[in-house]
């Protein structure tokens, strides 16, 4: 059993916005319709988005987020660079291919995760 075989998704065509696949609100998946349905990496990118905002008591999740998404755009000018920087990103995309990656996983290993 994987870890996001209960995990909600919900598929429409307006979250996210067009370029992105889905987006993790709260420990809901919201996907796009022609992504359905989401492959096991991506279901597994959001699992770990979800273990990251439980860690963070989920406004931290989104307050460090934010600010490192912004502290980003300042440092590199782009937006995809900054987004790709923040360390919740880069664990979630490091880990995403590896089936038993969420079993392993230590606790806010995301804070270990270099810019």
């Amino acid at each position: 059993m994987e870890p996001f075989d209960d995990m909600k998704v919900i598929y429409n065509r307006l979250v996210p916005f067009r370029g992105f696949t889905a987006i993790n609100l709260m420990g809901v998946v919201f996907a796009r319709v022609e992504y359905r349905p989401l492959s096991a990496a991506i279901l597994r990118h959001e699992a770990i988005h979800t273990v990251q905002m439980k860690e963070t008591a989920f406004l931290g999740f989104y307050l460090i987020y934010i600010s490192e998404w912004l502290w980003g755009l300042l440092r590199r000018q782009s937006s995809f660079a900054a987004y790709r920087a923040i360390r919740f990103e880069r664990e979630a995309y490091r880990y995403m291919a590896d089936p038993s990656y969420l079993t392993r996983r230590h606790p806010y290993a995301w804070a270990s995760m270099s810019q």
